[in-house]
């Protein structure tokens, strides 16, 4: 297991991902965009769950279906919460396949990245993956205050430098918030 990261019991998945259908849909209805709900699993990021946008395009992702965690803000947020050695090693080991012109495959560029990512704390793909696309997803963390999931949204959102594309990062960043309370994790400050 990476450092940060939390291992993910099957067992207990169904549960939780039914519990997050309603954070999930009001994430749905404040953005307007498509939602997902992913988890880290053998270099690649899962889908889980996801609650299509009702407006216009229909971007979706198969339940279950690998994305590849270099080139998608959910794989961004756990590359994030990894050591950097764990991530360079792990971008290493990988094809980093040029998928759209604007997606990142220069290591050292990766990293960098990624550490805006731990910065910022949640993560941003501009059509990295899909060309014309741009996703936000943020850590949920457990109680153990490791990242098991994310949470995001994906769609033909505004530039990144608008007010909307800003209230969307907010609102999924609230989300995840939201989500790892539910789990048992509290901020460092609030368990003093």
């Amino acid at each position: 297991m990476l450092s940060g990261m939390a291992t993910v019991h099957k067992a207990h998945l169904p549960g939780f991902v039914a519990r997050q259908a309603n954070n999930m849909e009001h994430l749905r209805r404040e953005t307007g965009a498509s939602v997902m709900l992913s988890v880290y699993e053998g270099g690649s990021v899962i889908t889980l769950d996801q609650v299509e946008s009702r407006e216009g395009l229909r971007i979706v992702s198969d339940i279950g279906s690998r994305l590849p965690v270099f080139c998608t803000s959910q794989g961004k947020v756990f590359l994030a919460h990894m050591s950097r050695a764990g991530a360079e090693n792990l971008l290493r080991s990988q094809s980093l396949t040029q998928f759209t012109p604007h997606t990142i495959t220069d290591i050292p560029s990766l990293l960098r990245e990624v550490e805006v990512c731990r910065t910022q704390g949640y993560a941003i793909e501009n059509g990295e993956y899909k060309i014309g696309l741009r996703s936000i997803s943020a850590p949920i963390y457990n109680v153990g205050r490791e990242v098991q999931y994310t949470v995001g949204i994906i769609g033909m959102l505004r530039s990144i430098h608008s007010d909307e594309f800003r209230a969307a990062v907010q609102r999924v960043c609230a989300t995840a918030t939201m989500i790892s309370a539910a789990l048992g994790y509290r901020k460092q400050e609030d368990s003093l």
